[in-house]
């Protein structure tokens, strides 16, 4: 062997022994919590080996009885002491002894695999609810690297009971059963005859190789078929979420493509596993059961010459015959242990991905009781994602007064959103720092600030539920007046006689029953019942029609006067009514100040609005002569998100909108 082959052995079983130490923890962090039922399955899994051990001895000495009327003791001087001070050397006493034996080790195995059923599903949920944990304190950078579809592979299949869920109870504790049941049957079969036993050994050296040769090689296939199962999901999470764009641009024929595509190729990945697996375990049964047929020829041959009692015979068969289950088992857990690694490599892939706000650094000083009265202040700040050059947002620095109407405009790509995501701690800044009230906004309790926020994104997220529980989103503190109080300052009230069941109705899967203006004030009226001090609305209003938005505001002003508001709009109306506008280009804040005076300083201000207000106009000409009219649920949109546009006067006369469960 080459020095740098040496070498290269050396830092591959290094690398291996840390990934071991890695799994080790891995599994700790879960089994710490469930002492009682380790100790329980280490102790009775020791328990069931001894038991199954002591029985072929008893069988020994019932066919030595019978054969010359006298037992042969073994090596094991305490054992068959013990056994003949309890039997007597009486044939009857053996057999009662032998069906105790059998009914204790029933009770033992049952006992034992209740534990590991229980502890497979138990773990299986833990894993589970803890990636589901995690997952939700990572920032938007997390969801970039990782799409919808993967992360639902790795938080049902990678974790699932015929995978790690398995492998980490059942297949370890069966692993180590069978490894203490073939420590006691090779410790028996010594105590009869020591060369027979070496027989036994034969076929270890091939074992050996075979699962050396084996194993990096299943790890891959079967890391390979994980990544095969999360581009199905994520390709059917893909075609379903977009199910309406795919039927508008007639592309059924293309998502049925690549879904085959996706499919055929899992497929093609889970045979070259299963084939890898199967050549696997075949050859580790079968090589060992090999040796079994040597073992048994050379014990009939030392039976004939008179070196071995029948009863001796048949005990060392009984004990070889044994060694057959656990053996297999040894192997299952070699093979199942490479496709369990490769997942939970893929569960710890999700957690060294850091969050941007990280949970350590929430705050929990004496800023988190304080009421908060909505003083926000940019102090240079800059941010950008980790690995990336380009900064999105470059020394910005503005202030909001409590009460405050303040206006985000740019073009697109020119930073608005992430500005105000960074209010509630979505993310943080790279540089600088933002201030509420004049303390830095790290220092508070997270979640009582984001208690005192309303956020309204840009692509209002509904549930699938009712209209009320949109509305609460599970806050059990917001009591019946406080919703009804919400869905009228949002303006969404005069929607709910036309609802079937009002606030009760469901609106189906994300919202698709109802339109785009209601989606976006019933977004509005969950915002508000949580009756914050400082509101977001990222161009969350672009489906209101000016009537509607201008109730809006005139509510939101006589409701709620010192709420601070943010607010991404290229509405000219809207602009009109902010106290201060925000003008960012390329990530930073090329212009502030009121609407007039940007307009009077003919800026970059001045040319977005121009051109704003004339696409406005152009459009209303348009609409006179060639749009369908606004409908009467104060939509700019409806019957473009909700029912079919052939519906839209019916809907508009009537006040009937269609809902699907």
């Amino acid at each position: 062997m080459t020095k740098e082959t040496a070498e290269e052995t050396k830092k591959s079983k290094a690398k291996m022994a840390a990934k071991l130490v890695r799994y080790a923890r891995w599994l700790w962090r879960y089994y710490r919590h469930h002492k009682g039922v380790l100790t329980v399955l280490l102790t009775v899994s020791f328990l069931s080996s001894a038991l199954a051990v002591v029985q072929p001895i008893l069988l020994k000495n019932i066919f030595d009885l019978l054969q010359s009327g006298a037992t042969r003791p073994t090596k094991l001087a305490f054992v068959s002491g013990w056994i003949e001070g309890i039997t007597h050397g009486s044939i009857t006493n053996y057999v009662i002894l032998l069906i105790l034996f059998g009914l204790a080790a029933y009770v033992v195995k049952t006992t034992l695999v209740a534990h590991r059923a229980y502890m497979n599903t138990r773990l299986e949920w833990e894993f589970r609810q803890d990636a589901f944990n995690r997952i939700t304190d990572k920032g938007p950078d997390f969801f970039n690297r990782f799409k919808t579809g993967d992360l639902v592979t790795r938080l049902t299949d990678d974790v699932s009971e015929d995978k790690t869920a398995w492998f980490a109870c059942s297949g370890i504790f069966r692993f180590y059963e069978s490894l203490t049941l073939i420590a006691f049957s090779l410790v028996m079969m010594l105590s009869i005859n020591p060369v027979l036993t070496a027989w036994t050994t034969v076929p270890l050296p091939v074992l050996v190789l075979i699962f050396t040769k084996s194993s990096s090689l299943l790890h891959h296939r079967y890391d390979f078929l994980q990544k095969r199962i999360s581009i199905v999901n994520d390709t059917m999470e893909a075609c379903f979420s977009g199910i309406r764009v795919i039927k508008a641009y007639i592309r059924e024929g293309d998502q049925r493509r690549r879904f085959a595509e996706a499919a055929e190729a899992r497929q093609a990945a889970e045979i070259s596993a299963i084939r890898v697996q199967a050549i696997m375990e075949s050859l580790w049964g079968y090589v060992w059961q090999v040796g079994i047929v040597v073992v048994l020829a050379a014990g009939g041959f030392y039976v004939i010459r008179g070196k071995l009692t029948i009863g001796e015979f048949i005990a060392f068969d009984s004990y070889v015959l044994m060694l057959i289950y656990p053996m297999f088992d040894v192997g299952n857990f070699l093979v199942r242990g490479m496709r369990a690694s490769a997942s939970i490599d893929r569960m710890l892939e999700l957690e060294s991905h850091p969050p941007m706000v990280p949970a350590e650094e929430a705050g929990r000083g004496p800023q988190a009781s304080q009421e908060l009265r909505g003083h926000v202040e940019f102090e240079h700040v800059s941010f950008g994602f980790p690995g990336y050059d380009n900064e999105i947002l470059s020394d910005v620095s503005f202030e909001a007064a409590p009460g405050e109407r303040v206006a985000l405009v740019g073009r697109v790509g020119s930073g608005k959103s992430w500005a105000v995501r960074m209010i509630p701690r979505l993310v943080d800044p790279t540089k600088g720092r933002i201030s509420v009230d004049g303390v830095d906004l790290r220092t508070y309790d997270i979640h009582a600030v984001r208690q005192r926020i309303g956020y309204v994104p840009q692509e209002p997220l509904l549930f699938t539920d009712t209209i009320e529980n949109n509305i609460r989103f599970g806050r059990e503190a917001i009591d019946s007046a406080t919703v009804d109080w919400a869905v009228e300052v949002s303006q969404l009230d005069q929607d709910l006689e036309a609802f079937p069941q009002g606030l009760a109705t469901k609106i189906g899967v994300r919202g698709m029953s109802i339109s785009g203006g209601q989606k976006q004030r019933l977004a509005l009226a969950r915002a508000l019942a949580g009756r914050p001090k400082i509101l977001i609305l990222d161009d969350c209003t672009s489906a209101l029609d000016a009537r509607t938005e201008a109730h809006l505001w005139s509510r939101l002003d006589e409701v709620m006067p010192d709420l601070t508001c943010f607010i991404i709009t290229h509405r000219p109306a809207t602009l009109e009514l902010a106290d201060k506008v925000i003008v960012l280009d390329n990530g930073r804040i090329v212009e502030q100040g009121t609407h007039g005076d940007l307009l009077q300083a003919e800026g970059l201000y001045y040319r977005l609005y121009s051109r704003i207000r004339l696409e406005e106009d152009v459009g209303l000409k348009e609409g006179s002569e060639l749009c369908e009219p606004v409908g009467q649920d104060g939509d700019a949109d409806a019957g473009k998100d909700g029912p079919p546009d052939d519906d839209a006067g019916k809907q508009g006369k009537q006040g009937h909108i269609p809902f699907s469960e």
